[in-house]
């Protein structure tokens, strides 16, 4: 049981920095606006913003198929590792295509997070702490986004700027995804239990869209 919320001790903060990183955009776009060049209206800040909904909702369903079938932390170290990478280069854009790919690219690595972790906290945890589990790693996520908040002070800061904040916190992310990796663990016998038949990706989106529910 120990190790069960080991696991989620170690997902809080990569959970709050998969809603740090993605806040940061909104919280310092006067900045980026008046440094970046090629951005001259709102219309193009808000297309450079749905890029990264759009990359974000078309990558989840493939996301939660490899989170089913492949290791769950090396999935998420993968995805940490990545999208604190792209953080970081965001920092380095100096054009607003520059910052339309690594939105794009945000985007596509950080949906891959959400349904893997939470597939691994239920993995460890049973019927009687599940819920509770998952509530705590959805601590890491209203914390990022409050600690997102701050973006504008760190941006308008003469000491820091917003290039500072996501190179730092680009940094801080690839730092902790290299011993994550050997920390995070599937429950052990998790591959052993028997599954299902295996169900295509386009089965899947057949039952979804069939459910009255959805």
């Amino acid at each position: 049981m120990k190790t069960a919320w080991l696991m989620v001790a170690l997902l809080v903060p990569v959970a709050l920095l998969n809603y740090l990183d993605r806040q940061l955009v909104a919280t310092m776009q006067r900045s980026i606006m008046g440094d970046v060049t090629g951005i001259e209206s709102q219309e193009q800040w808000g297309h450079m913003l749905a890029w990264f909904k759009w990359t974000y909702a078309l990558a989840s369903p493939f996301a939660g198929l490899l989170a089913d079938r492949f290791s769950k932390p090396l999935i998420i170290c993968a995805s940490l590792f990545a999208w604190s990478a792209v953080t970081w280069a965001t920092g380095q854009a100096t054009t607003y295509d520059h910052l339309l790919v690594t939105r794009a690219a945000m985007g596509l690595s950080e949906a891959f997070y959400i349904p893997t972790a939470l597939a691994l906290v239920a993995d460890h945890h049973g019927p009687a702490t599940r819920s509770r589990a998952v509530g705590l790693h959805q601590i890491g996520i209203y914390l990022g986004v409050m600690l997102g908040s701050l973006g504008g002070f760190v941006a308008d800061s003469p000491a820091l700027g917003w290039r500072w904040g996501f190179s730092a916190i680009g940094l801080v992310g690839v730092a902790y995804a290299v011993p994550l990796l050997f920390l995070l663990r599937e429950p052990v016998g998790a591959r052993a239990r028997p599954a299902g038949p295996a169900e295509s990706p386009l089965a899947s989106w057949r039952t979804l869209l069939g459910n009255g529910s959805f």
